[in-house]
């Protein structure tokens, strides 16, 4: 016997199906129609790549007189210009300024003027990192009361126009003439300002730099640095620097120092160092 199949029974036979489901704890079937709207995606958008430009080297600038100059010897003896390419290992390049004259002092000019206050307008600015003076017993038979103003001028000229930078003033060296026997009052000028001012102190006098006038440290005139004298004051200094941390240093690959200097007034010398 033929049953016929009714077109009117599909709802029937859906309903029930869908109580099996229901009973049987089915999940209820995709709807296909339309699309679940997905979560947003939070997307990173990574910076743009950029390319450190070089960094300008760590300024060291050196005030004095003909011991700093190689005045004896050459420029190219002078102790700033010998000091080593890992001079601050690990820290910026080094760019060393000699402004050293022969014959300048505090108060002292030499033949063109030039005191280490005039060295200090001329060469300092806002990039200066280290400020070294070093003597100078061309003050010598000067007003004591004089050197230390000429001290303290130099010392805040220095805070003024390279505010960030460290100062370190070095003394002068023993004198082995009798004649000059002021020199000790120099250093005790030089001291008390530099310490009044902040700024670090080395006494050559009382640390013994040079042993005597018969020293191989000291050229033919028994006052001014031999060569040995001069990499004898290198090794020195550059032990002042490599302990001193400056507050603009930063970690960098250390490169060769750049050296400037101002050359020594030629055929001329000194009165004292």
């Amino acid at each position: 016997m033929t049953h016929g199949f009714h077109r009117g029974s599909i709802p029937a036979v859906l309903g029930g199906l869908a109580v099996l489901c229901a009973l049987a704890g089915c999940a209820p079937a995709a709807d296909y129609g339309v699309a679940p709207e997905s979560p947003r995606q939070k997307t990173l958008i990574p910076a743009p790549f950029q390319i450190p430009g070089p960094r300008a080297p760590e300024r060291v600038v050196v005030i004095g007189d003909s011991l700093s100059t190689g005045y004896g010897t050459s420029a190219e003896e002078a102790w700033p210009r010998q000091l080593d390419p890992d001079l601050r290992p690990g820290q910026l390049p080094v760019e060393i300024i000699n402004a050293a004259r022969d014959g300048a002092g505090y108060v002292a000019a030499d033949e063109q003027g030039e005191t280490f206050g005039s060295q200090v307008a001329a060469t300092l600015d806002a990039s200066t990192d280290i400020v070294v003076f070093f003597g100078s017993d061309n003050d010598g038979g000067q007003d004591p009361a004089d050197v230390k103003a000429a001290v303290e001028d130099a010392l805040a000229e220095s805070k003024t126009v390279a505010p960030h930078a460290a100062l370190i003033v070095i003394g002068p060296l023993t004198a082995f003439d009798p004649a000059v026997t002021d020199l000790d009052v120099i250093r005790d000028q030089e001291r008390s300002a530099a310490l009044d001012a902040g700024a670090e102190f080395v006494d050559p006098i009382a640390e013994n730099w040079i042993p005597g006038p018969d020293s191989p440290l000291l050229g033919p005139d028994g006052e001014h640095p031999s060569s040995q004298g001069q990499q004898f004051l290198k090794e020195r200094i550059q032990g002042i620097l490599t302990s001193l941390q400056s507050p603009s240093a930063v970690p960098s690959d250390p490169k060769t120092p750049t050296n400037a200097s101002t050359p020594p007034a030629s055929g001329q010398r000194s009165p004292g160092a």
